[in-house]
């Protein structure tokens, strides 16, 4: 075993003293092999793809219809504004009782009909809201969803109006 310089002498370790050798010599061991980059596959691309373009096999996206954003968000805001009230209203559905002190009455129906009447123009606001959401994610248009849960919202008081005054026997 000869040292490679003159200064490592004779206590050189052998793998040290091979490795000028290894370096022109194919490598033997799997991890002696330099990284490089795999292979191409079909539909390789040779550049790297520029941020924002559509992969090979995909629609194109929509582009982002900023008057739909703001219209829906402004018509959302005015929901919860509209469900507030109409929760209000719900409330005062409790009032519907009043007669049921000269007559008998179902008060089962009267509080179910606050409860709808209290509970009911959340439920489609947040329906409404989660429908928007996810339009807007997807990049469709959603500014009519909002105006739909306000016409939900009308039909939820609706019919709690009817199942309050189902529990007050007519006067007759």
């Amino acid at each position: 075993m000869v040292p490679l310089c003159a200064h490592q002498g004779a206590h050189a370790s052998p793998r040290r003293r091979f490795s000028r050798q290894r370096l022109t010599q194919e490598p033997r061991h799997p991890y002696d092999v330099a990284v490089t980059t795999p292979p191409p596959y079909p539909g390789y691309a040779a550049q790297p793809p520029v941020y924002g373009a559509v992969p090979p096999g995909r629609r194109p996206r929509q582009p982002v219809q900023v008057w739909d954003v703001v219209l829906t968000i402004v018509f959302l805001v005015g929901l919860v504004v509209y469900a507030l009230f109409a929760s209000i209203a719900g409330a005062f559905l409790a009032m519907a009782s009043d007669p049921c002190g000269a007559v008998t009455c179902n008060t089962d129906l009267i509080g179910t009909g606050v409860l709808i009447g209290m509970v009911g123009p959340w439920l489609v606001l947040i329906a409404a809201a989660t429908i928007s959401i996810i339009f807007m994610v997807k990049r469709k248009l959603a500014f009519y969803l909002p105006l739909l849960g306000a016409v939900g919202v009308t039909g939820v008081l609706i019919i709690a109006f009817f199942v309050a005054a189902a529990g007050v026997p007519t006067a007759g």
